[in-house]
């Protein structure tokens, strides 16, 4: 019984996928996100490339996915990611707020877009795309 416990608490996990070329804001996203207990980053990448790979290997639910990046940028990320997997919501994150940019990140399937400075509301952000509720007091099955 506790197993079977333990399985449908992880499927109720929401994953969460980390793209970005600057580690330190990959961990601070990372540490940000532990507060939430329905929450959990499975992979981080620095850069399109490695996202699309992660997006296929770990078939995460929410990618926080950073606009310029060395390499593959974001935009270009999304558009493969989004051709083969389309249930994946990706949320574009920026230190832009160009009405162009999030005209060209809505074209290619972004979900959502966040400046850094407001990074703070990526639960909120995930909540409204994907219709889960997300919160810091997550209660864990069996207890009361």
């Amino acid at each position: 019984m506790a197993a079977a416990s333990r399985i449908s608490r992880v499927e109720e996990l929401l994953r969460i996928l980390v793209v970005d070329d600057f580690g330190p804001f990959r961990e601070a996203i990372r540490s940000f996100f532990l507060s939430y207990q329905c929450l959990t980053v499975v992979g981080e990448a620095a850069d399109g490339d490695e996202a699309i790979d992660l997006a296929f290997r770990l078939a995460p639910h929410v990618i926080i996915m950073d606009v310029k990046m060395p390499r593959k940028n974001g935009i270009e990320a999304t558009q493969h990611i989004k051709q083969a997997l389309p249930e994946i919501h990706i949320i574009g994150i920026s230190t832009q707020n160009e009405t162009y940019l999030k005209n060209t990140m809505q074209a290619v399937g972004f979900s959502s877009f966040v400046t850094r400075d407001c990074a703070h509301t990526l639960p909120d952000v995930i909540a409204a795309i994907t219709g889960r509720s997300i919160t810091k007091d997550y209660p864990l099955e069996g207890t009361a």
